[in-house]
């Protein structure tokens, strides 16, 4: 491939800077520091009172030489806190300390007080070496995928797919964690080579293209025969083994041959089109589907008369049997029709979008899907996606024309575009807001490079640092490029400097740590937007006033208040929430015909819309624990067995009796994601709630745990807490199920999908008959606290609020620092969750005193 000027200088600039910024990494923390920054109290002997506690109350275990244990601890031996190790060693006496986990409960248990002493002497001398170290803080980070597609749409204005970025890599939780996120040689080719395309298709040099309106009467044929000359092209327009109703066709059910298409065309420009549908829905009443299904059921039971007439009694009881379920069952309180679209470009299928068809027949609607082309030859496809649980009862049924379910009525299929609203089109307004020519080319250039510089590095620049880039432009012109292509390869390799792609915090003042204006808006824009500061927020900088503790607050809260924020609802909440898991390892369907793909990205979403109404209403965050009202659209009500609620939208529904939901522990998405598919998991449940609810995390298993035997009689037909109970009897599993397994247990009424249930099903396909056993949710807390069930776990757990706020202020300022957070965080972390407190528990004011923190105004 030929590189356009330019690219081997950013490429080699790129390469230099990241050597550059190895090489000045500080010491190892292991070894002694070179330039005596580190103070020599580092090096510390408990004191005599100190000693003697850990050798009244640990020596059993942790302090003599025939101690029947792989943690020691020697307490008259000097501690070199700037060692990592040693750090890590005692940070975990600390943790072990702080949740009560040691003493065991058997053995002769120190004063709240005493334990205090320890753990304050242990934090302090780690918080020191820490701070002299440096290792809390932030110097410079990549940016992850999202925040690089979103950086990219401010600054240029284009749409960049990233889907062929390597994903990024996860740490404590987060994708933006600077230490984990490192580049490779293919990655900067993947860079460069999109900095390429995005120049490409934002600064233009020609006439604005014409635009098409391509307009397709899906009835006007059934089969890939039907080509309809359009505009010099004959695309197929395939209406499907479908009917015709007052010219729509309609869709009953999925089906290869029930589907719409057009396809075999291609655009003549690349860009954004608009596809439209004319569509409609309609959606029978419950007595239109037991009438639909008594049909059905009839004609079943006159064939097996038919064949075994002497059955004619339990024929009958089946045929009443199996209509009670067709007139009790919520799966048919129906929704309306849903409308799959997938587009087939250069041979890659890919999903659009899955929306409800909500316009009734006498009031079609046209509904609008703005989609991007590329010249390759390109398709459109409609399915439809309304899906009905298959269970014993109707699966045979449901292909029948004659069932009664949602239907789906489509008229016609429009394309047009490319859609400008305005030419130049707004990438190139915003790379070139001034037009040039000849008579002003020089200055002209200068100030426009520099001015893209500005925003791309996200502070001022020097004109030295313009200069490499004016000058790219110069050798383009030199060899006889026009302006605007000069202009591509100039601003393109913008796009590759590291300055674009690192956050970068360079020492600002020495004496305190704090980072300057320009640097703080950016980590604040970062945190609540994924995406570089707008041009309010770059003014406040360039005026010196963000870090003044008012003006910071101001802009917090605009910020909060603008769209963008929805960024820090997605991207927080997906990963500490684990949304992004979800559907990784589905519900077997055959075990959980509920579960469908509405429903799953219906889960996806109400785990953000309770983030966000907590937010943008200004609620209590422990609301997130034990709320009175959940946040759902109609798909999960009707699973969540909640009346009266319609529409796809997500409103809040207060809960008047049932307090078995309400709270991300209830989620339907959690308790997917903490299930095996098959069954449910105990362990995997109370796992995800140390770790993403108490702040506690129980660590990985023993190498020796093992699962369960597998030749344990009656193991087939054992509960899930029969399982656990066996596997507990294990010494070496015991002191962590001990922790885990009742968080689990608590929550044993929601099954591997997330639907509530009061018995363990061992029917055929996990059916529940009447004899099969009751759930017991009953569980003994490791705080001695007892409970039964969803609702008095959440209660307890509310009832632990220091621990939640606590779990809940370190997940946001890791997230927010892009940084994994180190004891040296401790005092802003008590100070987040006090001021919290004092600010009514908001999430908001949690938000702001995490700006305001010293770890976050601090490099």
């Amino acid at each position: 491939m030929t590189r356009p000027i330019g690219t081997l200088l950013a490429v080699s600039m790129l390469i230099g800077f990241s050597v550059s910024f190895l090489c000045a990494q500080p010491p190892s923390p292991d070894s002694p520091a070179s330039n005596g920054s580190i103070p020599e109290d580092s090096v510390q002997v408990l004191p005599a009172h100190l000693q003697k506690l850990i050798a009244q109350y640990c020596s059993e275990c942790h302090v003599r030489e025939n101690a029947n244990t792989d943690f020691r601890i020697v307490a008259d031996e000097p501690i070199d806190f700037r060692s990592a190790s040693a750090r890590s060693h005692w940070s975990e006496v600390v943790h072990v300390l702080n949740s009560h986990e040691m003493p065991p409960e058997t053995a002769p248990q120190p004063s709240d007080e005493d334990v205090s002493l320890l753990a304050d002497w242990i934090t302090d001398g780690i918080v020191g070496a820490e701070r002299s170290l440096r290792e809390n803080q932030v110097v410079l980070r990549r940016l992850n995928r999202i925040e690089y597609k979103n950086t990219i749409r401010d600054l240029v204005g284009v749409d960049v797919d990233v889907s062929g970025f390597p994903q990024d890599p996860p740490a404590s939780g987060f994708d933006n964690i600077g230490a984990a996120l490192s580049i490779s040689p293919m990655q900067m080719e993947l860079y460069l080579d999109t900095a390429q395309k995005i120049m490409d298709a934002a600064l233009v040099d020609r006439e604005a293209p014409s635009t098409i309106r391509w307009k397709f009467e899906v009835d006007s044929g059934n089969d890939d025969s039907n080509r309809v000359p359009t505009d010099g092209q004959n695309p197929i327009v395939n209406g499907g083994n479908l009917p015709v109703i007052d010219g729509f066709k309609k869709m009953h059910h999925a089906s290869w041959d029930k589907t719409l298409n057009v396809r075999d065309f291609a655009v003549k420009e690349g860009g954004t089109y608009v596809l439209r549908i004319r569509a409609f829905g309609e959606i029978p009443s419950r007595d239109q589907v037991v009438a639909s299904a008594k049909l059905a059921l009839e004609k079943r039971f006159q064939d097996q008369m038919k064949e075994n007439p002497k059955g004619e009694k339990w024929h009958r009881e089946a045929m009443e049997r199996d209509l009670e379920h067709f007139r009790n069952d919520r799966m048919y309180d129906y929704g309306p029709p849903r409308l799959k679209l997938i587009q087939d470009l250069a041979g890659q299928p890919r999903t659009i979008a899955e929306v409800d068809i909500d316009a009734p027949r006498n009031a079609p609607r046209i509904y609008e899907f703005p989609i991007p082309f590329t010249t390759d030859r390109a398709g459109i496809t409609i399915e439809y996606a309304y899906s009905i649980p298959s269970v014993l009862e109707n699966f045979w049924m449901q292909n029948q024309d004659s069932f009664a379910r949602p239907e789906l009525y489509v008229d016609w299929i429009e394309l047009e575009g490319p859609i400008h609203p305005q030419w130049p089109p707004e990438a190139h307004r915003r790379c070139v807001p001034n037009p040039i020519d000849e008579s002003n080319e020089k200055d002209r250039i200068e100030e426009t490079i520099g001015r893209f510089v500005r925003r791309a590095f996200r502070r001022p620049v020097s004109r030295a640092e313009v200069a490499p880039y004016v000058k790219i432009y110069s050798e383009a012109r030199g060899q006889q490029q026009s302006p605007i292509r000069s202009l591509r390869a100039a601003l393109g390799s913008v796009l590759v400097s590291p300055h674009f792609l690192y956050l970068i915090e360079t020492e600002s003042n020495s004496d305190t740590h704090r980072i300057n204006s320009h640097q703080l808006a950016s980590r604040l824009s970062y945190f609540l937007w994924s995406a570089p500061p707008d041009a309010e927020l770059v003014q406040v900088a360039n005026q010196g006033n963000l870090t003044d503790d008012a003006v910071l607050r101001e802009q917090t809260a605009r910020m909060l208040a603008d769209a963008r924020s929805e960024e820090l609802v997605k991207n927080f909440c997906d990963q500490w929430l684990s949304l992004r898991e979800i559907g990784a390892n589905p519900p077997a369907p055959d075990l959980y015909p509920h579960y469908d793909r509405h429903l799953e990205t219906s889960m996806i979403e109400e785990g953000r819309a309770l983030f966000r109404t907590i937010l943008r209403e200004g609620r209590h965050a422990l609301e997130f624990v034990d709320p009175d009202y959940v946040v759902i659209n109609e798909r999960l009500a009707r699973f969540y067995d909640v009346e009266g609620v319609r529409g796809d939208h997500f409103r809040s529904v207060p809960l008047v009796a049932n307090r078995n939901r309400g709270g991300i522990l209830t989620q339907a998405g959690m308790l997917t994601v903490t299930s095996n598919g098959t069954r449910t998991s105990p362990v995997k449940r109370g796992t995800w709630i140390l770790k993403n609810i108490l702040g506690s995390d129980p660590g990985l298993p023993v190498a020796n745990a093992g699962d369960i035997a597998p030749k344990v009689p009656g193991i087939d037909k054992a509960t899930v807490r029969q399982r656990l109970e066996i596997h507990r009897q294990l010494p070496q599993c015991a002191r962590c199920h001990d922790k885990i397994d009742p968080l689990g247990l608590a929550l044993e009424n929601f099954n591997a999908s997330g639907g509530y249930r009061e018995q363990e099903g061992f029917g055929y396909k996990g059916r529940i008959e009447r004899d099969d056993p009751r759930i017991d949710a009953s569980a003994k807390l490791p705080d001695g606290t007892t409970v039964d069930g969803p609702a008095e776990l959440k209660k307890a757990i509310r009832d632990q609020e220091n621990a939640f706020l606590r779990c809940l202020a370190q997940k946001l300022l890791t997230y927010s620092l892009g940084r994994e957070l180190t004891l040296a965080d401790e005092p802003d972390i008590r100070r987040i969750v006090e001021r919290t407190k004092q600010n009514q528990y908001r999430l908001d004011g949690m938000i702001q005193e995490i700006v305001h923190s010293d770890s976050f105004l601090s490099y």
